[in-house]
């Protein structure tokens, strides 16, 4: 576990503890405080700047990790050397999120890989700090640009209460952050 860091970006008013708890021992975690509500990408982001490690890891503050699952992407991601990031299936309340294999032509039309995936550091281009909602999918589809793609474990790697979370502040309604992203990609 040596080989990855794990960001946690941290609103205002908010505890990680939930992901803290849950991650394995000895893993190195940055939490980054948004205490002047910059969001989520801006702290991701901040986070970054003091990764040293091979792989890097994004989790949002309320994110409840299977045990194995941090282990299970890394061997995901080793096992697919042109592989830039491994992702997993996630239960959020009574739905199973995220368990469709890596397609393109599928990932230009809707956003389902999560945040939380393992990253090859050297592969991360950075979030785009003015998406403010799907910035996941900008992420993803950012890196498709530049011929990086990812892999699914095809495991639940985490479980997470129905919420808005860090990213979603109320202020981007779904429509017009699904044509932001839509314009920047010329989709």
């Amino acid at each position: 576990m040596e080989r990855i860091t794990v960001i946690v970006p941290n609103k205002k008013s908010q505890t990680p503890e939930i992901t803290l708890n849950s991650l394995p021992k000895g893993i190195k975690t940055i939490v980054i405080n948004d205490v002047d509500c910059k969001g989520a990408n801006w702290a991701r982001n901040e986070g970054f700047k003091q990764v040293k490690t091979e792989y890097v890891l994004f989790s949002d503050n309320d994110i409840n990790w299977r045990p194995g699952a941090i282990q299970s992407l890394l061997k995901t991601l080793e096992n697919n050397p042109d592989a830039s990031y491994a992702y997993g299936w996630y239960k959020m309340g009574d739905r199973f999120y995220c368990d469709i294999d890596f397609d393109p032509n599928i990932l230009r039309l809707s956003n389902y890989i999560s945040t939380m995936s393992l990253i090859r550091t050297k592969d991360f281009p950075g979030f785009d700090e003015n998406i403010k909602r799907f910035q996941d999918w900008d992420l993803w589809l950012t890196m498709l640009e530049q011929g990086k793609v990812g892999v699914q474990c095809n495991e639940v790697i985490f479980d997470t209460a129905v919420r808005d979370g860090i990213t979603y502040n109320g202020e981007v309604g779904i429509n017009e952050a699904f044509m932001a992203i839509k314009n920047k990609h010329k989709l």
